[in-house]
């Protein structure tokens, strides 16, 4: 009876997580690191689910040989259910915060958790104080049964607490992502504990994990798929945040543009060309704030909006000064030389926002046709002197 009655809920949680991890292994703009926090995440509540119905499928099935499988089984399903929730805390934090020397210390911490939670575990089927198997074969809670619940859903309150000191940048988007793996999976947990079941907590996992791949997808669709900063996309839906708030704000548009750029495609082809892209897009990166948007509009022309104008000159010289260093060292066959046209926009100021994008567009062709002048009276000047010193 016990096949039939866990078979259900197991078996289409078990089909939803491998779809998903066949999917998310043939997307090739994804990151090793995070490649790999989500493949331990699958495989962890994979194999969590698959030894949870082993074990509740034997459970009371008469036999001594049945009596010591079940301790292992049960042990194998509460180590890699405590994997699933430790993962996904660990897989939460870099895909809110994109910060990876952050996350491999969060790791550190989690990993020291699951050290101390396995060796309990394996100490207990000796011991059996978080669980022990009666003489007729069924799960018992042990005396510290409440340590391993805590233990289990620990990383709950770690998730809480990483909202609480997000940036507000980051925020909104970590609860979004959240709010259905932490709170939906909790209540399955908290549903399961009451009963003394396990038949609610995966189905409410997965739907967690489910909506999270749908995040991702979401989320790598407003993503430049070569340069790994936002795309037109993402800039039209932060525009549209921008003219639809309520509170009025001052925002400068930073267009950029890269100096005979279709050049460095002629001479060394397009592979190059994609190097210089993404090393342009790495130093806007590095040169902007956390709370600064930033995106590739398309060919050699990215844009960056922060709040106010008083910051902007700071962020053109840094991205000057950054791409100079570069053309120093010679690392790329070439040298690179930026345009640039910025305004500040105000809500309500007369202007359609398609204009002030003109205007800006203006500013920066203005900006290109001045370099191209005086990089036109440098040479001729260099030329000059050449012949008085023949």
């Amino acid at each position: 009876m016990n096949i039939f009655i866990n078979f259900n809920p197991t078996i289409g949680s078990c089909f939803i997580i491998v779809l998903i991890a066949i999917d998310y292994l043939r997307k090739y703009n994804t990151d090793s690191f995070q490649r790999r926090l989500m493949v331990l995440l699958l495989g962890s509540i994979f194999t969590a689910m698959v030894f949870d119905y082993i074990s509740l499928t034997l459970e009371r099935y008469p036999g001594e040989n049945v009596n010591k499988i079940l301790y292992y089984t049960w042990s194998v399903y509460l180590i890699a259910r405590n994997c699933c929730f430790y993962f996904g805390a660990v897989f939460i934090d870099y895909f809110a915060h994109e910060n990876n020397a952050r996350t491999r210390k969060l790791s550190k911490i989690i990993n020291l958790f699951l050290l101390f939670y396995i060796l309990s575990v394996l100490l207990n089927i000796r011991f059996g104080y978080y669980f022990y198997i009666s003489r007729d074969n069924a799960y018992m809670p042990g005396m510290l049964y409440i340590l391993q619940i805590f233990l289990s859903y620990f990383p709950i309150l770690i998730i809480m607490v990483d909202i609480g000191l997000a940036p507000k940048n980051i925020k909104s988007r970590q609860i979004l992502l959240t709010i259905i793996f932490v709170i939906i999976s909790a209540i399955g947990a908290a549903i399961d504990i009451v009963f003394k079941t396990t038949n609610i907590i995966w189905p409410c996992v997965t739907a967690g994990v489910l909506y999270m791949y749908f995040f991702i997808i979401r989320t790598d669709s407003k993503i430049d798929n070569l340069t790994g900063i936002g795309n037109r996309s993402s800039f039209n839906e932060y525009v549209k945040n921008i003219l639809y708030q309520a509170v009025k704000k001052e925002y400068t548009f930073i267009l950029i543009d890269i100096e005979q750029f279709s050049e460095i495609n002629s001479l060394y082809g397009h592979s190059v060309g994609d190097n210089a892209l993404c090393d342009i897009a790495f130093t806007i990166k590095s040169c902007i704030r956390n709370t600064d948007f930033a995106a590739r509009l398309g060919s050699d022309e990215f844009i960056i909006v922060t709040t106010g104008a008083s910051d902007v000159r700071k962020i053109i010289d840094r991205i000057n000064n950054t791409i100079d260093v570069q053309n120093k060292k010679d690392i790329r066959p070439y040298k690179i030389y930026l345009n640039y046209g910025y305004d500040v926009y105000k809500r309500n100021f007369g202007w359609q926002f398609h204009d002030f994008l003109m205007n800006i567009e203006y500013v920066k062709n203005k900006d290109k046709e001045l370099r191209r002048k005086n990089l036109e009276m440098e040479e001729m000047n260099i030329g000059k002197d050449t012949v008085k010193n023949s």
